[in-house]
């Protein structure tokens, strides 16, 4: 009987190969355990990375020597204290406002705002049908009668252009959606149905005597179907040119060089800045684009809709002065001898801003803007009124930071604890930089100031009883220590020992970030070392593992194969078996028979 009929071959294979497979399964759980160990590595490593960062705001004088400034109304002063700033409270009355020095034209300068380009068809679209409608939403496939044009004309796909622009004319197109294609093109028109005359009505995008509206290359017959061409006998086309806007137009053209004090070539200054005109060839929006990027120090600008300018000191305080006026610009565009201050002599006008006062403490002061310093603390004034704004110590910054510093601390130290009793049980390096970590939190501090240890200012370990436990931080001494002198607090966590200028070499903060750098540093780190060391490890292991299973499927095969001839032989065995027994059944019968025969 083949040895198949009794035991299946990949079974009993399979069996085999799992008895040895001791050495990969070793292997694997090597690797995993490599694995872990690495993770364990880096979560440590970002959580010492995250204390270290609670030490960058602890070595920064500002984060203990900042004060904060409160207003009593922010609507009239709002203020901000800087780094030392002194504290005190001031009484502050704000009684005028600085304000830029500025004139405006006393009266409009009668300058035209521009016109359009217009062509609109030269009559009504449906002349020759007397009182009918045209319909702009009937499609052109619908037939001229439909629509309600002409009786000659005939709209078919095609195409036209307008300023070069070529637009697509398909049988199911309404005029409606043909001026919305015009719309929506390049040409730099609008295109409006005008119900109301039946005529159509093409629009520049802009004003000028340089805007045009061109109708070529017409394969649609539409153009002609619309009355804006002279084709088929049509009267011509109703075209009218755009203007270009007084703004924008050579002074020559506008109406300032009318009358007898006209605009005329020559120049005038402001602030003893010299600016140039030429009629011919300057617009008004050049001479006060001039004036504007001149190092006169004033903004210069026309309002379109008073039609007036307006020239602006751009700081409080300061004034504006014209004057040498060859030209008769500023005459001409009224903003001379307003305000009393022009010199008949010279023939120079002064217009000045107005400085800002300010009542503090009793004394008035007087400033050119709205915003100043005093003592270190800035001031902005909004509006006439009065506000006390006190100066004061800042705690909050720098309790927040120890606060934060203690809080991650704590955490640290649980994320090591965790790994201790996990995939780093019993690592020697773990333990040792907590043991070094805590020490340096209750270790003397060497610094100039009057602290030497972190628990004179709050930070203290809880005593569980069991030796060294958590960070505890105890606002009260903190303030305490605030209050008594804030510059000692600082130089507990970051001092100049070597009085070079530079607070970096004494202070808990800066001597805690160079010890805990040496675990940290991304190539070179303690932590960098043990995952790349381990990251070795893993690759032999791979290694090993693949070698081993390439071994194992070797073995498989082999064991197949042997079974396999197993099988055979014992089929061919069996095979030779039943003819044995079959000849000796044969043998016994003819035996059998001559027995019988007494033979």
């Amino acid at each position: 009987m083949p040895i198949s009929d009794s035991l299946e071959i990949d079974d009993v294979v399979q069996q085999i190969i799992a008895l040895e497979r001791d050495r990969l399964d070793t292997l694997i759980a090597r690797k995993t355990e490599v694995n872990l160990q690495n993770t364990s590595y880096t979560t440590v490593d970002s959580s010492i990375e995250s204390l270290q960062k609670t030490l960058d705001t602890l070595k920064l004088a500002g984060t203990f020597t900042s004060s904060l400034a409160t207003s009593g109304d922010s609507s009239v002063i709002s203020a901000s204290a800087g780094t030392n700033a002194v504290q005190t409270v001031y009484q502050m009355e704000v009684v005028r406002l600085a304000q830029a020095a500025k004139i405006t034209s006393a009266s409009a300068l009668g300058l035209s705002q521009g016109t359009y380009a217009v062509l609109q068809s030269s009559e009504e679209i449906n002349l020759d049908g007397g009182s009918a409608v045209v319909d702009p939403n009937v499609k052109f496939s619908s037939g001229s009668a439909a629509i309600g044009f002409d009786a000659d004309k005939t709209v078919v796909s095609g195409t036209f252009k307008i300023n070069d622009t070529e637009i697509a004319v398909t049988g199911s197109d309404t005029i409606y959606t043909i001026l919305s294609k015009i719309n929506a093109s390049a040409a730099g028109v609008t295109a409006t149905f005008d119900a109301e005359n039946d005529k159509v009505l093409l629009t520049s995008d802009a004003t000028g005597t340089d805007q045009t509206i061109t109708l070529s290359d017409d394969t649609s017959g539409l153009l002609d179907a619309l009355k804006l061409t002279e084709t088929n006998g049509n009267p011509p086309q109703d075209f009218t040119d755009g203007t270009t806007p007084g703004l924008n137009s050579n002074l020559v053209d506008t109406d300032l060089v009318s009358g007898s004090a006209k605009v005329v070539d020559g120049y005038f200054t402001i602030n003893n800045i010299t600016i140039e005109i030429d009629v011919d060839n300057d617009t008004l929006a050049e001479v006060l684009s001039r004036i504007n990027t001149s190092q006169a120090g004033v903004s210069a600008f026309y309002d379109d809709v008073t039609d007036r300018v307006t020239i602006s000191s751009k700081k409080t305080g300061e004034e504006i002065t014209f004057e040498n006026d060859t030209s008769n610009f500023l005459k001409n565009i009224n903003v001379l001898d307003q305000s009393g201050d022009t010199n008949s002599a010279t023939g120079k006008s002064t217009y000045a801003g107005t400085t800002a006062e300010v009542v503090v403490n009793g004394e008035t002061l007087t400033r050119d803007g709205n915003t100043f310093s005093l003592g270190g603390t800035t001031f902005t004034l909004k509006t006439v009124g009065s506000a006390n704004v006190a100066v004061e110590q800042d705690t909050a910054k720098a309790r927040n930071a120890v606060k934060g510093f203690v809080d991650q601390f704590n955490n640290t130290m649980s994320v090591i604890d965790t790994q201790l009793k996990g995939s780093l049980k019993g690592n020697r390096m773990l333990q040792n930089l907590k043991r070094s970590i805590q020490r340096r939190i209750y270790t003397q501090i060497e610094n100039t100031g009057g602290l030497s240890r972190l628990g004179e200012i709050g930070v203290k370990f809880i005593d569980t009883g069991l030796g060294i436990g958590s960070l505890q931080f105890v606002q009260s001494d903190f303030n305490a220590a605030m209050a008594a002198n804030n510059l000692d607090v600082y130089k507990l966590f970051a001092d100049d020992l070597d009085n070079d200028g530079t607070s970096d070499d004494g202070g808990f903060a800066l001597l805690a970030e160079e010890y805990l750098e040496n675990f940290t540093k991304s190539t070179s780190g303690i932590f960098a070392n043990r995952i790349n060391s381990s990251n070795s490890i893993l690759t032999r292991i791979d290694k090993r593992i693949e070698r081993e299973e390439e071994r194992l499927a070797r073995r498989e095969e082999e064991l197949r194969k042997e079974f396999e001839a197993l099988n055979e032989a014992v089929a061919s065995l069996d095979s030779q078996s039943q003819s044995i027994q079959a000849f000796a059944s044969s043998l016994s019968a003819i035996v059998q028979s001559n027995l019988s025969a007494g033979r």
